[in-house]
């Protein structure tokens, strides 16, 4: 989410899992996110998740590019 588009420097970010019953995890950072934010991220929802087929056990990412850096794959 980035409330300022205009102005990228100015915006937020905010990233977070959602489940029927709620939020099961959330990050928020001042700015954009690159790669290295989005891995810390992903590190922090993976210690939450489950096996599968457990709930809250599947990821679905889009093809952003920073899903695609090194380390995504290893992690997931």
């Amino acid at each position: 989410v980035n409330v300022l588009m205009t102005f990228r420097l100015n915006g937020w970010s905010h990233s977070s899992m959602r489940a029927h019953n709620g939020i099961i995890y959330s990050h928020i950072k001042v700015g954009t996110y690159n790669g290295n934010h989005f891995l810390n991220y992903l590190c922090g929802l993976l210690d939450i998740m489950n096996p599968y087929p457990a709930p809250h056990s599947v990821l679905v990412m889009d093809n952003c590019r920073i899903h695609h850096v090194d380390g995504v794959e290893e992690l997931c």
